[in-house]
């Protein structure tokens, strides 16, 4: 993106240990990195660049779902990357990130996204989750790791997918299926978004951040 570096911050409270320090950091940036190339308007060689991934990229481990992510986090230009402008530990204190400050706004709506949507959301999850078992199970059974999901399952995935993007708050799903042209890789996407919000909305249910939705 063009615009002018800004920063967001994040509000911090309670009690926070190294490892919450660490895992917070790592999951904030892998959303960021998510929203950024997926669901803003970001340059239009990032869009070309995120295209190309998605329509050769081989999303079927859990190992290639990590990975996609650091994909993402690379196609953000350099001066639109997260970083620290200055940190605060009290109670309260904050986390201040020199970053592109719509896009942290986008993460702290799918943060409050998947917190008001509660069990709804995930039980579209879980759906997702049996249907792809059971898929998983047919393929093992018939040693056929490139096994389709059948007519039925593709309505129920694509109506889960929905309700699932809905509940995150994700805005670009028709946008993501035309690039991955497969509604197994855009569930496992959504999925894997959906795993990493969840890690955040859980920051704020324990009482340690809390996202404004708003700029600067």
């Amino acid at each position: 993106m063009n615009a002018p570096l800004e920063t967001y911050k994040i509000l911090l409270d309670g009690r926070w240990a190294l490892k919450d320090l660490t895992d917070f950091t790592r999951v904030y940036y892998q959303n960021y990195a998510f929203i950024y190339c997926l669901d803003t308007q970001a340059s239009l060689d990032t869009v070309s660049q995120i295209q190309e991934v998605l329509r050769e990229y081989e999303l079927r481990s859990g190992a290639t779902y990590v990975s996609i992510y650091g994909i993402f986090r690379h196609r953000i230009p350099p001066e639109d990357r997260p970083d620290v402008k200055s940190i605060k530990y009290a109670s309260p204190g904050w986390m201040e990130l020199a970053l592109d400050s719509e896009v942290a706004v986008e993460v702290a709506k799918s943060v409050a996204a998947l917190i008001g949507a509660g069990a709804t959301l995930a039980g579209s999850y879980r759906g997702l989750q049996e249907v792809f078992s059971a898929l998983r199970e047919r393929r093992k059974a018939r040693k056929n790791r490139l096994l389709q999901l059948d007519a039925e399952e593709v309505a129920i995935v694509q109506k889960l997918n929905k309700d699932l993007a809905k509940g995150l708050g994700f805005k670009s799903l028709k946008e993501l299926d035309k690039y991955t042209k497969d509604p197994e890789e855009s569930s496992k996407l959504l999925m894997a978004h959906y795993r990493r919000v969840k890690q955040m909305a859980k920051f704020v249910d324990d009482g340690k951040a809390s996202f404004p939705i708003e700029e600067g």
